[in-house]
């Protein structure tokens, strides 16, 4: 019985490790819903804050607002991304935007990417994720239920300033 135990705990630490390998996000190529073109290899040298996030969500309802002052923040800034991943379809995603205005450009249908971002056995909304200039994930955060701005605009701050 013992070793059942050691076995799924074992596998229990093995799943909570980050799937992302060494840090760095997993390679995409996406087109946003207002047709932009976004890979990985566009977001090399630049700062990006990746949001995964459902339209269901409370608390990624809620973050929106101070997301959203982020990128007002940076608009004139091109060293700096803003990226929002959905699960969801399109047209779900486009009738919560109408209600709940979120300026990140936004990548839908995308559970197979975000699975892999996930950094628990659960894949739980929102998740928060600052990548910096190569790809790598400096900052994570999930479930925040604490005010964000601050934080990541040092993260930007620190990535942009090198």
């Amino acid at each position: 019985m013992k070793n059942y135990f050691f076995i799924l705990f074992f596998v229990i630490i093995s799943c909570q490790n980050k799937t992302m390998s060494e840090n760095q996000i997993p390679s995409f190529n996406f087109k946003t819903i207002d047709d932009k073109l976004v890979s990985t290899d566009s977001l090399l040298g630049e700062a990006t804050i990746i949001c995964v996030w459902a339209t269901w969500c409370g608390d990624c309802i809620r973050e929106i607002p101070e997301l959203n002052e982020l990128v007002v923040k940076y608009k004139n800034n091109d060293k700096v991304n803003f990226i929002a991943f959905s699960d969801e379809d399109e047209e779900t995603v486009r009738k919560s935007l109408k209600k709940f205005p979120f300026h990140f450009d936004h990548i839908v249908n995308s559970k197979s990417y975000s699975d892999q971002l996930k950094t628990g056995v659960v894949k739980h909304f929102p998740q928060v994720i600052v990548v910096d200039d190569n790809l790598n994930v400096v900052f994570e955060v999930t479930e925040n239920k604490q005010k964000i701005f601050d934080t990541l605009d040092l993260h930007i701050q620190d990535i942009i300033s090198k």
